[in-house]
């Protein structure tokens, strides 16, 4: 889990092959996207079960990598730089969010129109995954997510409050590190004075946690130690890692497989003009509106 990122990496005495990598957010995202396609729960789920993925860059490259081809809608609450934001073809569709139908559903393998939230939840069974991506991370494997939902639930909180045996995913980039996830969970939007962009909620989510190191260890069985996050000319966000593996033969399968994803990228988002018909966003500084 993450809690290995605070291992010494030079207390193994045996002999150790390492390469040391830099990936930018989009590249990781894709990176744990292929990492996900080798779990063993995922591949049962897609051949005979159901497989639920809510929208996100992180899981933009799972959809690609199932369907081949790009989706059309493939995210719903962003940060940008004027703060927490909706995409604006996702507007529409979180109006009522009972009703909310915008999940890739793959059902033994099939991508299949998806039912509203409420009833896609109780439809999910044991064997089932339901794939949602994290807004934070700690580095005790604690995952947390941003609802802009009035109810405080939005659609993740539906399935995190479901009784249903299904497997729950939470690919999420070392890019989203935070110091404690139980620490952010006391946030409270109610008591907000001011925000940037629409208030949210902080939800800790439940679920499997497959960040870059365990990306790693899924596809290679490697560690992968972070020693840097951040840069700059396009690699703000970036996450530097030195992976290690007993063998210097797939040292030369990392090298090759990382170059192979190098260039992964985002297609641009469009937000709403301010105002929306977003309501909870009443709290934006207009000054801010109009510098942007």
């Amino acid at each position: 889990m993450i809690g290995e990122m605070t291992d010494e990496m030079d207390t193994d005495k045996t002999e150790k092959n390492r390469i040391q990598v830099t990936l930018t957010p989009a590249e990781s995202k894709k990176l744990i996207s292929l990492a996900l396609l080798e779990k063993e729960n995922f591949k049962n789920a897609l051949r005979g079960g159901t497989i639920v993925i809510h929208p996100s860059s992180t899981t933009y490259f799972l959809y690609e990598l199932l369907t081949e081809k790009s989706p059309e809608i493939w995210v719903c609450g962003v940060i940008v730089p004027q703060g927490t934001c909706i995409n604006e073809a996702m507007l529409p569709e979180i109006s009522e969010i009972s009703k909310f139908s915008q999940f890739w559903v793959f059902r033994k393998g099939k991508l299949v129109e998806s039912p509203p939230v409420d009833s896609l939840v109780e439809e999910l069974d044991k064997g089932d995954v339901y794939v949602k991506a994290a807004n934070a991370v700690d580095s005790k494997g604690n995952a947390g997510v941003l609802i802009g939902a009035p109810d405080a639930k939005g659609t993740a909180g539906r399935f995190v409050e479901s009784k249903r045996n299904f497997d729950t995913i939470i690919p999420v980039g070392l890019e989203k590190l935070i110091p404690s996830v139980e620490e952010a969970t006391k946030a409270n939007p109610k008591k907000l004075k001011y925000s940037m962009g629409m208030p949210v909620y902080f939800r800790k989510l439940e679920g499997e946690v497959v960040t870059e190191i365990e990306a790693f260890k899924i596809l290679f069985d490697s560690k992968a130690y972070p020693i840097a996050c951040g840069g700059l000319s396009g690699a703000e966000g970036s996450v530097t890692l030195v992976v290690e593996s007993e063998r210097a033969e797939e040292i030369e399968e990392i090298k090759d497989f990382v170059l192979g994803i190098k260039g992964a990228a985002i297609p641009p988002l469009k937000i709403p003009e301010c105002p929306c018909s977003w309501k909870t966003c009443s709290l934006y500084d207009a000054k801010l509106i109009l510098r942007r």
